[in-house]
Formats: structure tokens, C-alpha cells, sequence
């Protein structure tokens, strides 16, 4: 079963991601775990570089980071609530994400802070919710999902939280909003066809242009590095009770199915040279973090252990240059609960 907040086609997305950033990658550990009815094909070397995710591995749901085999893992927040939803800024400075730390409760707001955890600042005060924040290219605006006008619609701001506009006017809901790298376009998912499905549009919100039109659910839509394709999570292919992870071309044709695992996957992330996708997957009954390579082979897996759940992650598409500060995982907190999010549709 998939984690409730990424099946709001049942359930809710619940923000439950972080932002979490800072480890230089050195080497790749293969660690490859296949089992009956996953991928098959020979074990893969993960591509370097830095990860961000949430996980609730400190008793709540905050930002963690860690090299893209799973090593050099640290806390970046601490903060009791859901933070969730993580995003590198291009230059892997800084990372945006959101919290309901500040708000009402299970209604977050978006965040911004240092690739080491320091400086978190609040972007958006809103008493309805503001999630899945997504930077532009060049660094300088942040796109998002807010339900502050009745309904969840694509809005966009200046990185620093400043003159908000919203790009989409339409009763149904949209979410998942994400740039390509270019910055001329933003990909998202829709429910305006009467079921969900992915669109683009121009970076100010006109020409949208339906992506995928079938009876199954299809989510969170992400640009390839250089541009020429899209990778999303659809029940296609699927027994309709789990995710797998198809690409397209970025206009919507030749749409493949990369994923068949037993525990769903997830919240797909490109890597940096667009030849692997991070995802989450659960299937021992706990949310880990895998990797595929799109030109086949077996499931990597880069996040273990027990006791705790890993979600959705992103991986910094450049090499930044962080500060000279020693990272060490914070206290952990007393256990705590993550509070589901409503329902939507």
C-alpha cells in the first residue's frame, strides 16, 4: 500500500516531505534489493549527488539529507510538525518546503532555509493550504499548489514570498506543479478533465495542454535535466490499488511503464544526468527510498533501516559549493504523531 498522502485519488496527499540538503557524494554504494514481481535486470551503480526527503524517522515528519547512496544522512529540521515536500534551489543553497509548524494544524505553509538547516524562514501565511513548492531554474520564483482561494489552483511567487500570482482559474483541482529547465513551461497534475490527469502550460499560466487522457489516475509530473521528457506515478499498468512510474515524451507521446514493484513507487525524482529515477516505494511495510535506471535494471535500494518511514525526495541537479560547517544529526524528539491530511479531489 502507498502512504495515504500521495493517494489522494482515495486519500489525501498529506504534506508530509522535507527539505533537507548538505552531503557531497564520493562513490556510489551499490546496495540492490530485488524481490519476486520488482524490476529485474542487472544491479546499477547510483549516479552521484545530494538528496533531500522527509522522514519521520525523529518521531516527526521533518527535512533530511544525505548523499544519493544513502550515506552522510542528517536532520535538518526539528520543528514537531509535518515539514514535507522539499525542493533544491538551483544552485543547492537553499531549499524550500512546507510546514503546518506555524499555522493551523494540517494546513502548512511554504518555507524557505539554508542547505544546512539554518535560516528557516516562513514565505506564506495563509489560513488555507500552500504546498508542493517548486523553484524556477534561474532561482529567482517559487511555484506552488494553494487552496487559498477555494480550491487548489498553481500560483507562483518571487523566491522571497513576494507578489503572489495565481496562473490557474479553474474549479477543479491542480497540484503538483513543476518547471521545466528551461523555465518556459510548468507541468502539473489536473482533475479538470473530470479525472486526474497531467498538463502543461507557459510559465505565466496560459495554453494549457492536456498531457495524458485515460480512465487512470496519474500524479506528479516531473521535468527530465535537459527537458525532453516527463516522468509521473499512474495506477496504469497497475491492479489500480498502487502507483508505478511511467515516462513520456514531453509532449505526451510515447508514454512507457518503468516500474513493477509489488510496493508501488512513488513520487518520481531525476537525477542529475536523467538516466535514474528516485522514488518511494513500501514494501515490507515500511516507505524506503529506490532508485531505477531508465535503461533498465534492478531496483537500488538507498534508504534502510526499521522503525521509520522515508518520503518523497528530490535530487540536486548541480554540484553546489555549502558552507565549511560540520552537519551532525540533530536530537532526536520525543516520538510524536503525523496527523493525516484531508481528503481531496
Amino acid at each position: 500500500m502507498l502512504p495515504a498522502f500521495l493517494d489522494d485519488r482515495r486519500g489525501p496527499v498529506v504534506g508530509a516531505l522535507a527539505a533537507a540538503v548538505a552531503v557531497t557524494l564520493v562513490g556510489a554504494l551499490v546496495l540492490v534489493v530485488q524481490r519476486r514481481g520488482d524490476s529485474s535486470g542487472p544491479s546499477i551503480r547510483v549516479a552521484p549527488g545530494k538528496i533531500v526527503l522527509a522522514s519521520d524517522e525523529g518521531g516527526s515528519l521533518d527535512v533530511w539529507s544525505m548523499g544519493s547512496d544513502g550515506s552522510g544522512r542528517t536532520r535538518l529540521t526539528n520543528s514537531r510538525a509535518a515539514d514535507s515536500f522539499p525542493s533544491w534551489s538551483p544552485d543547492g543553497a537553499k531549499i524550500v518546503f512546507s510546514s503546518d509548524r506555524d499555522g493551523l494544524p494540517d494546513v502548512p505553509d511554504i518555507y524557505v532555509m539554508n542547505a544546512d538547516g539554518t535560516n528557516q524562514t516562513r514565505l506564506t501565511d495563509n489560513r488555507a493550504e500552500d504546498e508542493f513548492p517548486k523553484w524556477s531554474p534561474d532561482g529567482g520564483r517559487i511555484v506552488f499548489a494553494s487552496a487559498r482561494d477555494g480550491n487548489f489552483e498553481i500560483y507562483i511567487m518571487n523566491a522571497d514570498g513576494k507578489n503572489p500570482v495565481r496562473l490557474t482559474t479553474e474549479p477543479a483541482t491542480d497540484l503538483s506543479p513543476s518547471f521545466s529547465p528551461d523555465g518556459r513551461k510548468i507541468v502539473f497534475r489536473s482533475l479538470r478533465g473530470g479525472n486526474a490527469d497531467i498538463w502543461s502550460m507557459d510559465a505565466d499560466g496560459r495554453n494549457p495542454t492536456r498531457l495524458t487522457a485515460d480512465p487512470d489516475d496519474d500524479q506528479f509530473p516531473t521535468w527530465s535535466p535537459d527537458g525532453s521528457k516527463i516522468a509521473y506515478q499512474s495506477t496504469k499498468g497497475t491492479d489500480g490499488n498502487r502507483f508505478a512510474l511511467w515516462v513520456m515524451n514531453a509532449d505526451g507521446s510515447n508514454a512507457r511503464q518503468v516500474t513493477r514493484t509489488k510496493g508501488g513507487a512513488s513520487a518520481p525524482a531525476w537525477s542529475p544526468d536523467g538516466t535514474q529515477l528516485a522514488f518511494q516505494t513500501n514494501r515490507s511495510g515500511a516507505n524506503r527510498l529506490v532508485v531505477v535506471p531508465l535503461a533498465g535494471g534492478g531496483l537500488t535500494q538507498i534508504t534502510r533501516g526499521s522503525g521509520f518511514n522515508d518520503y518523497v525526495a528530490d535530487w540536486l541537479r548541480t554540484n553546489p559549493v555549502l558552507p565549511a560547517t560540520t552537519t551532525t544529526t540533530a536530537a532526536p524528539t520525543p516520538a510524536t504523531t503525523v496527523r493525516p491530511r484531508p481528503r481531496r479531489r
